[in-house]
């Protein structure tokens, strides 16, 4: 049976590596690393060790590699590495959670949200739910960043970018092929940005699109 996460919108490479990258907001070598692995200098001299990838479903090559569904968990562990975790401890949860949700998109599921903690302490992870100011990271995530991802069957189906404080900026498979979006509007952030880096006024850019001062000015902080 076909599910959310399997559908070709959700699995159709719509993305660059580095443009994936810059949409969540993480640094394009650590994204690098979460598309397609990378192998380290251990401790033991001479030994190489191979850390696998932490997303799915991006190709290998130029062009468009990564689709939807992998932006999707990009933005999920960089929500983790933003609210303190280390990626040593992030790799070990997704693997938990993976193997108790029986799920290899498991980052994808509504479940992450509503029982991740659970699963995590259940299975010997408290490690995984660093302690701080006696908040969990875990609880931060879910807190802060989960709840801009909107979930539909189960399943990731678009998120709402942060960064944008002053306006909602979503990414949608179904909605300009995927591009960050002005929700109110309809409008690609790169249709608004686009005509003031060529030069013309904010202020006739943003009566155009029927943007406040502070949206416009949010939109162009976060696209430079």
């Amino acid at each position: 049976m076909q599910t959310r996460v399997s559908e070709p919108a959700y699995t159709t490479p719509i993305y660059a590596l580095s443009e994936a990258a810059q949409i969540i907001h993480a640094p394009a070598t650590s994204f690098g690393r979460w598309a397609h692995g990378h192998d380290f200098q251990q401790r033991r001299r001479g030994e190489r060790g191979w850390s696998p990838p932490i997303l799915t479903g991006v190709r290998r090559g130029r062009g468009f590699t990564v689709p939807f569904n992998a932006l999707a968990e990009g933005y999920i562990v960089e929500s983790f590495r933003r609210a303190g975790l280390p990626l040593a401890r992030i790799r070990p949860a997704i693997e938990v959670l993976r193997n108790e949700l029986g799920l290899e998109h498991a980052l994808l599921s509504e479940r992450l949200k509503t029982d991740g903690a659970e699963i995590l302490l259940e299975n010997d992870a408290a490690e995984l739910l660093v302690v701080r100011n006696k908040q969990g990271v875990f609880r931060d995530v879910v807190d802060q960043y989960l709840q801009t991802i909107s979930y539909r069957d189960g399943f990731v189906d678009s998120l709402r970018l942060p960064t944008y404080e002053r306006v909602d900026v979503i990414v949608d498979p179904s909605r300009n092929s995927g591009q960050p979006t002005v929700a109110r509007l309809g409008v690609r952030v790169e249709d608004v940005v686009s005509r003031m880096r060529a030069g013309e006024p904010m202020i006739e850019v943003a009566d155009d699109f029927g943007l406040e001062d502070d949206e416009i000015r949010s939109l162009l902080v976060q696209a430079a």
